[in-house]
C-alpha cells in the first residue's frame, strides 16, 4: 500500500469481513469461500481483491488456500470494525434505527466519518450510557417525538420547577387522594418512554385513585384519564406534592 493513499472503502469491507469471521470461527482457518459468502461476491471477484490486498501487505493469501490478516493488515481491520461498532451502536441504541438499516447504513458510514467525529460520538454514547437514572428524559423525548410526529408537552410549555425548598418525593409515596405535579422522570428507556406515551410529563399533575392492596398497580387520574401504573413505573416518577386547596386540573 502506498504511504498516506487510503485504502478503497471495497478493500477494507474485506479487511473487516477477515477480521469478523476470524472472530466468529474461533480461532479456525478463514477460507476463500467464508469470505465470499460474506460478502456476497462470486469467487473470482474474491480472489481478485484478496489478491490485491496480499500485494499490499495486508494479508497472506494462497488460491483456495486459507488467508490470515498481517499485522499490518489487522491494524487496518480493527479500526475499521470499531468504527462500524461507534456507528451502529449510534444509529440503533441512540436514535432507535431499526437494526438491519442500522447494519447496512452503518457499513457505508464507517468508510467516511472522520476520527474527531467518531470520538465524539464513542464519547457520546458513554455520556448517555453513563447517566446515573438511566436515558436522558430529552432523548425519551425525541424518541416520543419520532413514534408520535409531536412534541412531549413538556416541551412545548415551559414549566416551572418547583421552589421554595419543597421536598420532591416519589409518585408511588402518594396516598389515595392525594396528588403531585411531575417534576421529573428516572429509569431506563423503556420505563420512561411508556410514561411518555401515557401522558406522564414534567409538569402535569397526577391524582392517586386507588393503590391494590399489595401496592401494585397503581390507579392514578391525568388530565381526567384514568391509568394504571406499575409500581415500579410510580418509583421512577417523581413529584411535588399538591394540598387539595391547589389541586383541580387533573380531575374527572
Amino acid at each position: 500500500m502506498t504511504p498516506g493513499r487510503p485504502l478503497s472503502p471495497r478493500a477494507e469491507d474485506y479487511l473487516e469481513a477477515v477480521y469478523r469471521l476470524s472472530l466468529s470461527k474461533g480461532g479456525k482457518p478463514v477460507r476463500l469461500k467464508d469470505v465470499a459468502r460474506a460478502l456476497r461476491v462470486k469467487l473470482p471477484s474474491a480472489v481478485q481483491m484478496l489478491r490485491s490486498l496480499a500485494n499490499k501487505g495486508l494479508v497472506v493469501y494462497e488460491r483456495f488456500g486459507t488467508i490470515e490478516l498481517t499485522p499490518k493488515g489487522l491494524e487496518a481491520a480493527r479500526s475499521v470494525y470499531e468504527r462500524h461498532k461507534t456507528l451502529y451502536r449510534f444509529l440503533r441504541e441512540i436514535l432507535g434505527v431499526d437494526d438491519d438499516t442500522a447494519e447496512r447504513d452503518a457499513c457505508g458510514m464507517e468508510h467516511h466519518v472522520s476520527k474527531d467525529t467518531l470520538f465524539r460520538l464513542l464519547k457520546f454514547i458513554e455520556f448517555i450510557e453513563g447517566c446515573p437514572e438511566g436515558e436522558p428524559l430529552w432523548l425519551s423525548s425525541f424518541h416520543y417525538y419520532l413514534k408520535r410526529g409531536e412534541r412531549p408537552a413538556h416541551c412545548i410549555e415551559r414549566h416551572l420547577t418547583p421552589g421554595g425548598g419543597l421536598q420532591l418525593i416519589r409518585l408511588s409515596d402518594l396516598r389515595v387522594g392525594e396528588s403531585g405535579k411531575v417534576v421529573k422522570l428516572s429509569g431506563d428507556s423503556v420505563v420512561k418512554r411508556r410514561l411518555l406515551d401515557m401522558g406522564i410529563v414534567p409538569g402535569v399533575e397526577v391524582r392517586v385513585e386507588r393503590v391494590a392492596p399489595l401496592g401494585d398497580p397503581i390507579d392514578v387520574v391525568v388530565k381526567g384519564y384514568h391509568l394504571s401504573l406499575r409500581r415500579g413505573e410510580a418509583k421512577a416518577v417523581a413529584v411535588v406534592r399538591i394540598d387539595a386547596s391547589e389541586s383541580g386540573s387533573s380531575g374527572d
